[in-house]
């Protein structure tokens, strides 16, 4: 269903006067309610799934009729602004950590009346249980990944090659993207003189920096993850899932990532990821990588058996599927 975003004043006029989430707002979406409104009315259907909880308000039509809730959380949105409120000067600062309050208040409030609630990861779990106490139904449902996809064709410059992804609308990611670019790089240049940091997505938040090479954001994501590269995530926002780690592993590049990161996708050190929290342990893990095949060769089957025992598409799909049917006999 295509429809054109709403302007950003009315999104906070109606945010004010609602009290509701700006996000919340700026995505309740008449003609997707519309179209949900005509399937519900037209056919039959045990379950209505809103995948992240912008995505509720389109969800009323079929609520409206009995239809069971599985609300899916990509992450805990408070959790998401509270940190970016970190990142924000004052007048931001306040305006997001106010939002956090409002999301958070949201966010229970779609728990406490959903069916079901599925999260990606045990830290997903922790807050929102703690949030709404033992009585809503709150499973665990890892991210689907392929074992296996083919690494990129062309290869990337540097021995070794060293790729970090960025956004341009998170500001976060950006900030981390320029602080290994300018301040840890150096230090990885001093041992590794050959190594070329890529950086995809950046913008002009990165200056001239000695063996950095900006890149847009790819078209087709297997651009980023060329065969021989490896992929850095120096850090990262607190809730979801890294899936730029999935795909490294699925495409057979190993990974160095900040202790948050290896507890978001579950990783461990050694056995399928390296960790890294300092510029001195970047430059270890990243040497220790490009001189030992051995490990690297370890590294990327480990992260290929957490993808096939973890994230198995036709696990996750039985997964689900059993939690429809319990939702499906308990409304």
């Amino acid at each position: 269903v295509s429809e054109p975003p709403r302007s950003a004043r009315r999104v906070l006029v109606t945010s004010i006067l609602g009290r509701r989430p700006v996000t919340v707002v700026r995505h309740d979406l008449a003609r997707v309610r519309q179209r949900v409104a005509e399937l519900v009315n037209t056919e039959s259907f045990d379950v209505v799934q809103a995948e992240q909880v912008q995505a509720i308000p389109q969800t009323r039509p079929a609520t409206g009729r009995g239809i069971p809730l599985v609300y899916r959380a990509h992450n805990v949105e408070s959790a998401l602004w509270t940190f970016a409120a970190t990142f924000g000067r004052s007048v931001t600062a306040g305006l997001l950590r106010r939002e956090a309050k409002r999301l958070a208040v949201w966010e229970r409030t779609v728990v406490q009346h959903a069916s079901a609630t599925v999260v990606l990861t045990d830290l997903d779990m922790a807050p929102l249980r703690l949030a709404v106490g033992d009585g809503p139904l709150i499973e665990k449902v890892p991210v689907p990944y392929p074992e296996a996809l083919p690494a990129g064709e062309f290869p990337l410059e540097g021995r070794p090659a060293v790729v970090t992804l960025t956004s341009q609308t998170w500001l976060p990611s950006r900030e981390s993207a320029r602080q290994v670019a300018e301040v840890w790089w150096p230090a990885v240049r001093e041992r590794l003189p050959d190594a070329v940091l890529h950086v995809f997505g950046a913008g002009s938040e990165i200056g001239d920096c000695d063996g950095v090479r900006i890149h847009p954001p790819p078209e087709e994501s297997v651009e980023a993850f060329a065969a021989g590269g490896i992929v850095a995530i120096p850090t990262r926002h607190p809730t979801g899932v890294p899936v730029k780690g999935l795909e490294a592993w699925s495409r057979g590049l190993p990974l160095v990532v900040s202790s948050e990161a290896a507890e978001a996708i579950e990783g461990s050190d050694g056995v399928d990821l390296v960790t890294a929290d300092t510029p001195e342990e970047l430059v270890a893990g990243l040497a220790a990588l490009a001189d030992d095949g051995g490990l690297r060769d370890r590294i990327v089957a480990g992260g290929r058996k957490r993808l096939r025992t973890h994230h198995d598409p036709k696990l996750i799909a039985e997964q689900l599927t059993g939690l429809y049917g319990r939702v499906r006999s308990r409304s």
